[in-house]
């Protein structure tokens, strides 16, 4: 490896849903500066949306440039890295131009719909396969639905890629993904790291017409004279592939070992786990990912879906803000002022949304609905951790919380006493899956040696919530009442 220079920086995305977020890092892991941009999603009709791929190819040139301008010379940037969430679909021609719009995997076009799409396809192998639940949608739905609704765009078509693959083209000229963004997408055979031949060939198409398949971390070439022109970089720069999401956040948070845990508190709270064998992951039914296989542990993934919405509709009907104060900072002021237990009330909002139980939380105090809100969350994220943990065996690591709950001054705390474990926050966490991207581009560049080496050179400051012990126990109880209320597997 060779001796870094003080003066080598590292450009890392983090390519979400509604936003794409960036860094500039040196290779302590200090930032130098952010740049993000919001995403536009179109929504043609009812169910469908859509992502412009030129449009948002000029996003992240325009957000590359953004941080171009910090450093003294361009040539001080050795390479960018691309991470973050994936899962769309986009056909190209035969010189690499997009037929239409990319889909979104929040298009919904194609639920339920996996019969017709797919009638001879046993959704059982495409998981155990692809390492993801199949459940009619995602590229493996959208493209069975272009064959057969979009028959033109598809004799067309060159390249069936997705958008990520795209923007590697259009930095580096070619078109590549890495095995953990190629897990969204289901073509590829997970164990062997190469796209699944039988799945192909119920689509008729051939690995040619598809991205080449590389590890993370991996150079896949300079930055073209095009992208030059477009970013501002310098010619030279390496183009390194990057990671879905959250094992990119895993990355930069050093949780490795089966055992560790990434809590990503969002829109959805996902929860990211090593594992050392891939069958785990199945056998719960989890998304699997290759993460650092197979020399370290696999990924397993599961998520309390969309929860924030659902705990929002709560919030703006409930405890709605006044005075100039938001409604975050009036929410975790109140379930602040609430005892543990919040005087009785539980909220399980995925079996109690609002318009279900809004007749019970009327009766209810505000700081108690709060409480209530909180704490419920973390129950039903503390159950599914429990199951993980019965299917590993494994002891106890490190836990790493990240996102907007972070901001709380009691969220992270009841999270702590609930699972009755330290609970590490980060304080690069709100750009943890940028941070990865950095990590993985230093990788790929000859700045770090791997992963650990990395996370051990950047490692960020943290600060660590432990649990308190007569609060721990007293909410083991109300915990088990939680689960026996609501059937859940305790």
């Amino acid at each position: 490896m060779r001796e870094c220079n003080r003066d080598d920086y590292l450009i890392g995305f983090d390519l979400g849903t509604s936003a794409m977020k960036a860094v500039l890092s040196d290779a302590d892991g200090n930032i130098v500066c952010k740049a993000s941009r919001l995403i536009e999603l179109q929504r043609p009709e009812d169910g469908r949306v859509e992502l412009d791929a030129e449009r948002y190819f000029k996003d992240v040139c325009s957000v590359i440039g953004e941080l171009v301008s910090h450093v003294n010379a361009p040539s001080e940037i050795k390479a960018v890295c691309l991470s973050g969430a994936s899962g769309n679909t986009l056909l190209l021609d035969e010189a690499c131009r997009p037929l239409g719009n990319a889909i979104s995997w929040l298009d919904t076009r194609t639920a339920g719909k996996e019969a017709e799409l797919w009638p001879d396809v046993d959704p059982e192998r495409v998981y155990r396969s692809a390492g993801w639940l199949f459940d009619g949608t995602f590229p493996l739905a959208h493209l069975g639905w272009l064959k057969r609704r979009e028959p033109e765009a598809w004799g067309r078509a060159r390249y069936f890629t997705m958008l990520n693959d795209y923007l590697y083209h259009r930095l580096c000229g070619r078109l590549v993904v890495d095995h953990s963004k190629a897990t969204t997408f289901y073509l590829q055979d997970q164990e062997a790291s190469a796209w699944n031949s039988d799945l192909l060939a119920f689509l008729g198409l051939e690995t040619d017409h598809l991205s080449e398949l590389l590890p993370s971390g991996s150079v896949c070439g300079d930055v073209t004279p095009g992208a030059i022109e477009a970013t501002g970089l310098a010619p030279g720069t390496r183009v390194v592939t990057g990671s879905f999401d959250h094992p990119s956040a895993a990355r930069s948070t050093g949780v490795f070992g089966e055992g560790d845990l990434l809590i990503s508190a969002g829109t959805s709270w996902v929860v990211f786990a090593p594992i050392k064998n891939r069958e785990t992951g199945l056998k719960g039914r989890m998304l699997v990912d290759p993460f650092l296989s197979p020399s370290g542990c696999w990924g397993s993934m599961f998520a309390l879906t969309a929860v924030a919405e659902k705990m929002n509709v709560y919030l703006e009907n409930c405890i709605a803000s006044n005075n100039g104060e938001s409604l975050f900072e009036k929410f975790n002021r109140l379930a602040a002022k609430a005892a543990p237990g919040a005087d009785g009330l539980s909220i399980e909002l995925f079996k109690e949304p609002y318009e279900e139980n809004k007749v019970l939380v009327a009766q209810a105090a505000p700081v108690n609905i709060a409480r209530a809100l909180m704490e419920g969350i973390v129950f039903l994220t503390r159950n599914r951790v429990d199951h993980l943990m019965r299917l590993t065996g494994s002891a106890a690591g490190r836990i790493v919380l990240t996102g907007g709950p972070t901001k709380s001054q009691i969220w992270p705390s009841i999270l702590a006493d609930v699972l009755n474990r330290p609970v590490v926050i980060p304080e690069t966490g709100q750009h943890a899956g940028a941070m990865g991207a950095v990590l993985l581009a230093g990788i790929g560049v000859g700045t770090f040696r791997d992963e650990q080496d990395g996370y051990l050179r950047s490692k960020p400051a943290e600060r660590v919530i432990e649990p308190d012990p007569e609060r721990s126990e007293l909410y083991e109880g109300l915990y088990r009442e939680y689960v026996d209320r609501y059937g859940l597997d305790g």
